[in-house]
């Protein structure tokens, strides 16, 4: 998961960034860092997206071609 694909998930589902972050479990400024690519995303955040979201990694992959093609 990078950056972009992290950021369109919470988009999506229209959550502010604190939201996003308590649903995840990170602070909020954890987000905001890793949406403004100053930090990456890493294998135990991506985990805890997918968990919270109930996302699959070929839902993930779906996600990131439709991202790919709207950027």
């Amino acid at each position: 998961m990078n950056n972009e694909l992290f950021r369109f998930i919470r988009v999506s589902r229209r959550l502010s960034q604190r939201e996003f972050a308590k649903a995840i479990g990170i602070s909020h400024g954890m987000v905001s860092h890793i949406e403004t690519n100053l930090k990456p995303v890493t294998a135990r955040t991506a985990a805890k997206v997918q968990q919270a979201f109930d996302l699959t990694d070929e839902e993930l992959a779906e996600l990131s071609k439709v991202l790919k093609c709207v950027v």
